[in-house]
């Protein structure tokens, strides 16, 4: 895991939504040959933050396929100029960090992807710590519309139960009204299996359409244990 992230960027990471790009990250390099995803896997980040969840993925997952591509995103503002200063420092460092690209998705404005890759050739989304309450709908309904496009898309969402009970209700009734299912498929704590209020950690949250759980991954115990453990 050799992606910098240049002093003057942590600023402007919260150091719990850290942990929980560090979490999903874990998981996803553990599980990756069962994720039954194609060689030339097509990958887009939601709320990138730092961009070093993306930028760890593109590099040490799908870097050995040429074909395969990794979109990093989040909103304008001093959050894409953040995420556009941190990626150029990895490419200069010399990361094979070449299909890599990094532009503006927003959620809140109904804002879509638009480099030239289609919704439909998309085959992972992911995010760390990208629900709170006050853009929860706009999140559902923005997953909503991808899925729209290829139902068997995995969604992955790293999220910390503790972190807003209102963004959890928030999200999870609008998951509901946009007709998608959330299930945990790993987590950091035995409590979050079951959503409790007491849930301490991070969980993977798996997104699907209603009634389409023949996607549903299998359950992972790659990250149990680790709610006292510091992240690397």
């Amino acid at each position: 895991r050799d992606v910098s992230i240049p002093t003057i960027a942590w600023t402007t990471s919260e150091l719990e939504s850290v942990r929980s790009s560090r979490r999903l990250c874990d998981y996803l390099e553990a599980e990756w040959p069962r994720l039954g995803l194609p060689r030339d896997v097509h990958i887009l980040e939601l709320g990138a933050g730092d961009g070093w969840l993306g930028m760890t993925v593109a590099r040490n997952l799908v870097a050995i396929s040429g074909q395969s591509t990794t979109r990093v995103t989040d909103q304008e503002g001093y959050r894409i100029r953040s995420l556009s200063q941190n990626v150029a420092y990895n490419v200069a460092k010399g990361l094979p960090l070449d299909n890599l690209g990094h532009g503006v998705l927003d959620w809140e404005h109904q804002q879509v992807w638009s480099d030239g890759t289609q919704e439909g050739t998309l085959h992972l989304l992911i995010g760390a710590d990208v629900v709170e309450e006050s853009s929860a709908r706009h999140l559902a309904r923005t997953i909503r519309d991808f899925l729209s496009q290829k139902q068997e898309m995995l969604v992955l969402l790293a999220h910390q139960m503790m972190r807003s009970l209102d963004a959890n209700e928030a999200f999870f009734q609008a998951l509901q009204s946009q007709h998608l299912e959330p299930w945990i498929v790993a987590a950091e704590s035995q409590a979050s299996l079951e959503l409790k209020e007491e849930a301490k950690g991070v969980v993977i949250l798996q997104i699907t359409c209603q009634k389409q759980d023949q996607w549903l991954l299998p359950w992972s115990d790659s990250l149990t244990g680790l709610e006292d453990t510091f992240y690397v």
